[in-house]
């Protein structure tokens, strides 16, 4: 049972931490304002309200009332916020059982008035596992499975960049066709969770100007997140040690081999795609949207599967540039933002180089331009208003090459070879902004921003290197990251 009178309110928050305040020694008031002047910042302007509201929805209308639910969240973010900056390292268990009860400065900030009311640990898995809308049978120690399971890496294709060869085009039209019917792709499990990660850190942050609610450039990138479990799972402990097909308990069912392209191996468990914006102003980057797939799923439809997310899950926020990196670099994509209304962005992966409408001998470079037979680079002379299409002419007739060895058989035309692209024939290359203009590589710089969250997601806060398992664990981990970047952003903008 949920009752709203039982959360406490933000006010009733810094109520309760002056009056903690008031009672502290020196020492202690040195600590909070000194030595954790950050964390008491972030704290204090952290507003849990909006979820009061949002959460009773998920609790059962019967049975004991939940208590301390918004110290609970409010002890799981500033837990993250000082990650490997207290004895519990990055141990929940420890945090709770040997960090919390001997603090009073971090009793004070999670919102209570002494250790007698510190929530016990079971009511924190309890809370992570209300928000997860999927099976929570799978990760009983009795759930078992084929004992095949994760035996063998996928059968893929790595290109000469070191990405995975997408194959699954056929996949991506089925998932735009859907996005362009308003139908839901994916069954997003974590939901309530991208919902909650909207209302505390997005939308705050929104609020306080640090993301544009118009021309919104939006950056989209996929990481790769080992799982610390072993793929083989474990036998029970009645089985027969030497029937090697029997089926095994797996500690992470959700986990698969996947290929990390950043460091050429393959790796065991998920693929964290994440919508990014930039702020060039202060020079911040904020993640809006994050979603857990798949490892061995391909970037290009992990991006269709976030898409969907967002629209649904950022309460109108709406890009007006999508950036992408050359996984993303297929026609359904392009279709998709074209119909959307959205620039799309996106590198040329070099796989493909023929243009749809092109001349057979003209080849495209990475940045889309227009390669003649002889290897040069075509020269854009304008707009065709009346063919609606981009012009390009000889580079040899307007001095930009000294030779060309096809010249007496291209054209007689004193302009040289001309050729015209229609954008509306081939979006990959005749892009809404053009691939060559100063305006495009301006915008293309923010994509960036992917990379630097990821980064952080990683690295600053730990996410790699925690120890837990389930993509609904990892998610519910990688939803209080994300509002501790937004934290972090808002600190910045203030100070």
């Amino acid at each position: 049972m949920f009752l709203p009178e039982l959360w406490q309110s933000t006010t009733q928050y810094r109520l309760n931490l002056a009056r903690m305040e008031a009672g502290f020694s020196d020492d202690l008031k040195f600590q909070l304002h000194t030595t954790y002047e950050r964390e008491y910042s972030m704290m204090i302007s952290l507003n849990l309200d909006p979820v009061c509201l949002y959460v009773e929805q998920y609790y059962s209308p019967f049975g004991r009332p939940a208590i301390h639910q918004a110290q609970i969240l409010r002890s799981l973010i500033l837990f993250v916020l000082l990650l490997n900056q207290t004895a519990a390292k990055t141990s929940l268990t420890s945090w709770i059982r040997d960090v919390l009860p001997h603090s009073p400065v971090f009793i004070a900030l999670i919102g209570c008035l002494s250790a007698n009311d510190l929530p016990p640990l079971g009511s924190y898995y309890d809370l992570m596992d209300r928000f997860w809308l999927g099976s929570k049978d799978r990760y009983s120690r009795n759930a078992l499975m084929p004992a095949q399971k994760n035996s063998k890496k996928p059968k893929k294709v790595i290109g000469s960049d070191g990405k995975l060869v997408e194959e699954e085009t056929a996949r991506a039209w089925d998932i735009v066709e859907q996005l362009l019917r308003d139908e839901k792709t994916n069954e997003n499990k974590e939901a309530i969770l991208q919902d909650l990660f909207f209302l505390i850190g997005v939308y705050p942050s929104i609020k306080e100007g640090l993301i544009p609610t118009e021309n919104l450039t939006v950056s989209g990138d996929g990481t790769a997140v080992p799982s610390h479990t072993d793929p083989t799972g474990k036998r029970p402990k009645d089985s027969d040690p030497q029937d090697e097909s029997c089926d095994r308990h797996y500690p992470d069912p959700d986990a698969s081999w996947g290929w990390d392209s950043s460091k050429k191996a393959w790796y065991f468990g998920y693929s964290l795609y994440m919508l990014c914006v930039r702020n060039n102003a202060l020079k911040i980057e904020l993640p809006l949207t994050m979603k857990f797939t798949k490892a061995r799923r391909h970037d290009s439809l992990n991006f269709l599967y976030t898409l969907d997310d967002f629209s649904h899950h950022t309460f109108g926020l709406y890009p007006t540039n999508m950036c992408l990196d050359s996984a993303h670099d297929n026609l359904a994509t392009y279709s998709l933002l074209e119909e959307w209304g959205i620039n799309a962005l996106i590198d040329i992966n070099g796989r493909s180089c023929s243009s749809e409408g092109a001349p057979d001998d003209i080849t495209f470079d990475k940045q889309g331009r227009p390669i003649c037979r002889a290897g040069f680079q075509m020269n854009p002379f304008g707009n065709d208003p009346i063919k609606r299409a981009h012009k390009y002419v000889c580079p040899y007739r307007h001095g930009h090459v000294s030779h060309c060895p096809y010249i007496n058989e291209c054209s007689s035309s004193k302009y040289g070879r001309t050729i015209y692209l229609r954008r509306g024939r081939n979006l990959r290359f005749m892009t809404r902004i053009p691939r060559d203009s100063e305006e495009y590589k301006s915008i293309y710089s923010e994509r960036t921003a992917c990379e630097r969250v990821n980064a952080r997601v990683l690295n600053d806060y730990q996410l790699q290197f925690l120890r837990i398992r389930g993509v609904n664990h990892f998610s519910f981990w990688t939803m209080l990251i994300g509002i501790c970047l937004h934290l972090d952003a808002r600190y910045k903008a203030a100070a």
